[in-house]
């Protein structure tokens, strides 16, 4: 499942092209997003006889080729009416692919849901913010079980849990579903501190 724009960009216009559109014909964007790009991917989710979605791929576009303005104007208003009608149908999103660093807080307007994975949140952004939306998935960087140490692993790990489980409404896993070329030692002091410090 894919937001309205990135529907728009990816089946449609391009990269290129919708970001174009953004400057030359707003207008026919947003009623185009507001009209097939919404309610063909409702109808695609709504296919699939699933409870949860996933969506696909917010990045680059939501943290690194759009303002915070152009984001409250292009992508999150369509995604957001999305997602309220897909949990209204008993759909619920749960994985949020690409980085979501700079408007993760938007996300706390969607309706409660179980959790959502967030594994692009970088420097522990998720702190506090979407806690009583959902519980938060992820904060474990790949690339430390791969060629850090047990130290900065065990680190890591007490400060994600210490400031993104404070209270509840996170669960400890990896930044990526896979754990290919990840050192040993670093998932074993990763396991063992997360049950030392992931206790509320």
């Amino acid at each position: 499942m894919e937001a309205p724009f990135d529907f728009m960009s990816d089946t449609l216009r391009g990269m290129r092209g919708i970001m174009l559109d953004m400057l030359r014909r707003p207008e026919k964007l947003l009623a185009a997003m507001r009209g097939a790009g919404t309610q063909l991917e409702l109808r695609s989710a709504s296919a699939g006889h699933r409870s949860e979605e996933p969506l696909h791929p917010a990045s680059p576009r939501v943290d690194g080729f759009m303002s915070l303005a152009q984001f409250e104007k292009f992508y999150w208003p369509t995604l957001k009416e999305m997602q309220v009608r897909l949990v209204e149908a008993g759909i619920t999103v749960v994985f949020y692919e690409g980085v979501w660093d700079r408007p993760i807080e938007y996300l706390a307007e969607l309706p409660r849901q179980d959790h959502g994975f967030l594994p692009g949140v970088r420097h522990l952004q998720g702190e506090g913010v979407v806690g009583d939306t959902m519980c938060i998935m992820g904060g474990m960087k790949n690339s430390l079980l791969q060629a850090g140490t047990p130290e900065q692993v065990r680190d890591w790990t007490r400060q994600v849990c210490e400031r993104v489980g404070k209270g509840g409404g996170f669960i400890m896993s990896t930044g990526v579903g896979e754990m290919e070329g990840c050192k040993l030692e670093n998932v074993r002091a990763w396991v063992d501190a997360t049950r030392e410090f992931g206790v509320y």
